[in-house]
């Protein structure tokens, strides 16, 4: 088989060479294990300095179409390659939400050529908190996907729920996160059992694992209620593990006068995640936009407790008593002192919860999933 996916991913291309982030090409490597060589609709950058740390994609990609300019995309200009490319083909996989996979999946179904959408995150949330011209693109983004993942052929889903019921699709789809969690460690849910022993309610540690320069992760609500929280007799040491300047965030934590208790860690390689997770008391993601976030997931595999904000997918993976309103510093502190208060049984009971629920996201459960759909779909194509 040939498939031709549409995506707003970018890679770099060095001489022939297709490079691209490693999670990237773990999907993409699955694509094409499941039904053979590539074409890629996307972003091209020029190789830089950080290429190298990038992986070649080059024996599966058989063909790369460039992305065009916004004007060009939403006029339909330059559309002849890729035309071409979605006729040669015997599948389009848009990867949703994206101006190229939403012009790919109307040109397949124009062009009588089946096709499956991916629904990785909602552009209502990504783009309704950016003003009244994000607003505005707020409404064509979610129309146009309503209206590609309405018709596609075969869907996938990264949620369990939130998407399926905002994007519904017409035809038989599946709930596949691309969440993939690589350790599930019942040692960690010991260690987590035992650190609650000697659990200290004046001195607790919070945790958000997220760029920090993007502001709709919401880290801002956390700092807001850290003063709170110190008000309560809760003294809280913030830990933020993520790449990107946290200058906005520093000088956030500065005016609430709390800058002594906001620790920034940078970027750190998984395994120095985990350990973070483990001194963490309490996990925190108040994000305005997600799919379904795999921080949130590491934490749970951990034992970690978990806050997040009523966003997305989040409210499938925790509790109603542990999801917080959304922009509401005062619901993060309420929420905080309720889990502070609670007895130790019902700490532990959450922490097994937790990471029993993570298990649900390892590559075997998710792997099996997915590929006996996609074997479906290669048996729907006759191939």
């Amino acid at each position: 088989m040939k498939v031709l996916i549409a995506s707003d991913i970018t890679l770099t291309r060095d001489g022939d060479r297709v490079l691209v982030s490693s999670k990237m090409s773990t999907i993409l490597r699955r694509y094409a294990a499941a039904f053979g060589s590539l074409i890629l609709h996307c972003r091209v950058a020029r190789a830089s300095g950080e290429a190298h740390k990038n992986e070649d994609l080059t024996d599966i990609v058989e063909e790369v179409i460039p992305i065009s300019s916004l004007t060009d995309t939403l006029l339909h200009r330059n559309e002849g390659r890729l035309k071409a490319a979605i006729s040669a083909c015997d599948l389009v996989i848009c990867r949703c939400p994206s101006l190229s996979a939403y012009r790919a999946g109307d040109l397949a179904r124009k062009m009588g050529k089946p096709y499956m959408t991916e629904s990785m995150g909602d552009p209502w949330d990504a783009y309704w908190n950016h003003g009244l011209k994000g607003k505005a693109i707020a409404v064509h983004m979610y129309r146009k996907m309503r209206s590609v993942v309405g018709r596609a052929d075969y869907a996938v889903y990264v949620t369990t729920e939130f998407l399926q019921k905002r994007y519904p699709c017409g035809n038989p789809s599946i709930a596949a996160s691309n969440v993939l969690l690589k350790r599930h460690d019942p040692a960690a849910l010991e260690a987590r059992l035992e650190k609650l022993k000697s659990f200290d309610p004046a001195r607790i540690t919070l945790m958000t694992t997220a760029a920090v320069d993007i502001w709709y992760k919401g880290h801002i609500f956390v700092i807001q209620a850290i003063p709170k929280l110190n008000d309560l007799g809760i003294r809280v040491r913030y830990l933020i593990v993520g790449e990107g300047r946290p200058d906005d965030l520093q000088n956030a934590a500065r005016q609430a006068g709390v800058s002594d208790q906001v620790v920034f860690t940078g970027r750190l390689p998984l395994e120095e995640v985990f350990a973070r997770l483990d001194e963490a008391d309490l996990y925190l993601q108040p994000s305005l936009q997600e799919g379904l976030p795999r921080s949130v997931i590491e934490a749970m595999s951990r034992g970690c407790a978990c806050i997040g904000a009523r966003t997305a997918g989040i409210p499938e993976l925790l509790p109603p008593e542990m999801v917080v309103k959304r922009k509401s510093a005062d619901d993060i502190v309420e929420k905080i002192r309720a889990w502070v208060d609670l007895p130790p049984e019902r700490k532990a009971l959450l922490a097994r919860r937790n990471w029993q629920e993570a298990g649900q996201y390892t590559a075997e459960i998710l792997d099996a999933r997915r590929n006996a759909y996609f074997q479906k779909i290669r048996k729907d194509l006759g191939k």
